[in-house]
C-alpha cells in the first residue's frame, strides 16, 4: 500500500478505531504528530518518515522498517518494538515502551 501526503492525512485524522497499517509503504511519511495511538503498523515500512511528535502509544511496530526515522518527542509507551529495524532512528526526548524519555 501506498499513499500520498493528502491521503494520509486524511485517513489518520478521520479514522474513529485504531488503524490497521500492516506492511504499508509510509517510507519518508510526514506523520509528525499523528494520532497513531494503538495502530497496527507491523511490518510497515517507515523508513526515514517523519514521526516527530506523533502519538504510538500501544502501537504495534513489530518488525516494521524504522531505519533512519525521526521519532524525536514521539510517545511510544507500551509500544511493541519487537524486531523493529531501529538503525539510524533520531529518539531524542521520545517517551520509550517503558516509560522512560530517551535523552
Amino acid at each position: 500500500m501506498e499513499f500520498d501526503q493528502k491521503e494520509l492525512f486524511q485517513l489518520i485524522n478521520l479514522a474513529d478505531s485504531p488503524l490497521w497499517l500492516v506492511g504499508a509503504d509510509l517510507s519518508e511519511a510526514n506523520l509528525s504528530r499523528a494520532p497513531l495511538r494503538e495502530a497496527d503498523l507491523a511490518w510497515a515500512n517507515l523508513q526515514s518518515a517523519d514521526l516527530r511528535g506523533a502519538d504510538l502509544e500501544g502501537a504495534s511496530l513489530r518488525s516494521a522498517n524504522l531505519a533512519h526515522a525521526d521519532l524525536r518527542n514521539a510517545n511510544l509507551k507500551e509500544a511493541n518494538l519487537e524486531g523493529a529495524n531501529l538503525e539510524g532512528v533520531k529518539l531524542q526526548g521520545a517517551t520509550m515502551p517503558d516509560g522512560r524519555t530517551y535523552y
